[in-house]
């Protein structure tokens, strides 16, 4: 039979297909976030605490979870937090810098160590995030690169060294720590706490 005869009858076939195949493909994605998420993370191997009042999943990984702004204690709509122990042994509950341009990388340093520190360009020691404040973070948006990036601190200490890959779409965090710096790839989990 020719291909253009077959085409009406694949048509007719797929449309009476039962209701539970359609909405098994439904089921491959997550639902949306809320219209008021606030995106929360846990980045350590140890069992979360409450953040913002809301009780994060166990599973590890280091992801962002959607929250509806009104089940926090003081979540802000399109804000992303990112909860971890410092340098003394005490969590908090950072609040990251505004996302920018989406056709762009952002870079985020996260700064868990006991000194300032930077992210910066290793054969050039340009600032790509400037000072960053103990407990606090720093961030930037980049156009899709290859470099090498250290981490580090104002006393000078190079507290890790990275060669990326950067590319539209892939946002990463620098977490600086006393005795080194980690990568993370941001990565999305599902809606929580409701």
């Amino acid at each position: 039979m020719h291909r253009k005869k077959l085409a009406p009858l694949f048509v007719l076939a797929v449309s009476t297909l039962p209701g539970p195949v359609w909405a098994a493909d439904n089921e491959l994605y997550d639902d949306p976030p809320p219209k008021d998420a606030a995106f929360v993370r846990w980045i350590e191997a140890e069992t979360p605490p409450e953040i913002l009042g809301i009780l994060m999943p166990e599973e590890p990984g280091d992801v962002y979870y959607p929250v509806s702004t009104a089940l926090t204690d003081g979540g802000r709509a399109g804000s992303f937090y990112t909860a971890a122990v410092d340098a003394t042994g005490n969590v908090h509950v950072i609040r990251e810098p505004d996302r920018g341009d989406r056709s762009k990388v952002l870079l985020t340093l996260l700064n868990l160590s006991d000194d300032h520190a930077r992210l910066v360009l290793a054969d050039q020691n340009i600032d790509v995030i400037g000072t960053t404040d103990i407990n606090s973070a720093g961030g930037r948006t980049v156009n899709p690169v290859a470099a090498t990036l250290l981490v580090v601190t104002s006393s000078g200490a190079v507290l890790g060294s990275f060669d990326v890959q950067l590319r539209r779409g892939q946002n990463i965090t620098f977490v600086a720590r006393p005795d080194g710096a980690d990568l993370i790839e941001n990565r999305f989990g599902p809606n929580i706490g409701g």
